[in-house]
């Protein structure tokens, strides 16, 4: 028997070194945990002390603005009592009242931040998109008519945020002639409804309508911004536009800007519009043929009432319903009647349009 065992004690030492570097962890994770639990607490008594230093600057502020909008105090009264560390925080609680203020109020909020707001604007380059679309929608708001070239240059900004809310802030009726350069950045917003920037278009009122119809007609332009330009040139109603609306129909193919002119057409157009109407009845897309049935039927006659007719044949159900809208609306109600009355596979969509359900 072997008095010292060379294996026995190489194997002990390895056990104790393994043990020696788990307590070792142990007591770093130990230590780990109680840093982050005192970083924890201090951090949260940091944002407690914050959180009241804003509470009780807020409420000095309410009292102060009041007193500002009432009249007692002016402006630099409260101006005066802004440190400069607290800046930011005072134009973002002013911009809460401003949301809800408009007219004389609204000036005189817009006078008591105008010190302030160059350092929101330092805001809108640099830092997250968020912090960028905070930044413009506030100097759209609170400094407009000082800011504008800013708002103009984060049309161009690399977030389609930032440049949806300048777009929003420019395109006013107070300011028609700065909706131009949104019109004319249109291609950035191509993910956007087109609805909802026709809308945001259109709001501008009619002084917009020449900037409209030349960016129709702007063949430079991406096809979905002319068909935007289309839709608010409708929905104003903008009746001079029709004859732009056919040089369209004559000369572009794409689907969404032939749509969108032909529902201009269907709301503003005149007799003479009716042969490039007439032509797309038989093109080879569906959508652009449904559209040519509607603006058929809206500004056509009893000569067209034939092609409707043919178009309710169509194999699209969508042409189909247009066509029998149409004839409705262009005096075609007894070919209605009969095909309703007949065992026609579209019998029942006829019975429709005649009770007025589609």
């Amino acid at each position: 028997m072997r008095i010292f065992d060379m294996d026995y004690f190489l194997s002990l030492a390895f056990q104790n070194r393994v043990l020696f570097l788990l307590s070792l962890a142990i007591v770093f994770l130990l230590i780990c945990s109680v840093i982050f639990a005192a970083y924890s607490i201090l951090l949260r008594i940091r944002n407690n002390r914050k959180a009241a230093h804003w509470a009780r600057l807020e409420t000095a502020w309410e009292q102060a603005i009041l007193e500002v909008l009432s009249g007692e105090k002016e402006p630099l009264d409260l101006q005066q009592r802004v440190g400069r560390k607290d800046t930011l925080y005072f134009v973002d609680f002013v911009m809460r009242y401003a949301r809800r203020l408009r007219g004389q109020e609204r000036e005189i909020l817009t006078e008591l931040v105008r010190p302030f707001l160059s350092r929101i604007t330092e805001r809108t380059v640099g830092g997250d998109a968020e912090r960028r679309a905070r930044a413009v929608q506030t100097i759209s708001t609170l400094g407009f008519e000082e800011y504008t070239d800013r708002i103009i240059a984060a049309l161009d900004d690399p977030s389609p945020l930032v440049a949806m809310i300048a777009a929003r802030a420019l395109a006013r009726k107070e300011h028609p002639q700065h909706a131009v350069p949104v019109l004319k950045r249109l291609h950035r917003f191509q993910g956007w409804s087109r609805n909802y920037l026709s809308t945001m278009l259109s709001a501008v009122g009619p002084q917009i309508a020449p900037a409209l119809r030349e960016t129709l007609m702007d063949a430079g332009q991406p096809p979905q911004a002319r068909a935007v330009a289309a839709e608010a040139l409708r929905e104003l109603n903008e009746f001079r536009a029709a004859d732009d609306a056919v040089k369209v129909l004559e000369t572009e193919q794409d689907r969404d800007l032939l749509a969108s002119s032909l529902r201009l057409l269907a709301q503003t157009g005149r007799p003479e519009h009716l042969p490039a109407i007439r032509s797309l009845l038989g093109s080879p897309d569906f959508v652009v043929r449904a559209q040519a049935a509607g603006a058929l039927g809206a500004i056509g006659d009893h000569q067209d009432i034939p092609l409707l007719r043919e178009a309710f044949e169509d194999p699209s159900q969508w042409v189909a319903i247009q066509a029998a809208q149409g004839l409705k609306e262009s005096g075609g109600v007894q070919t209605l009647k009969e095909i309703a009355d007949s065992d026609h596979p579209r019998a029942d969509l006829a019975k429709q349009v005649l009770m007025g359900e589609n």
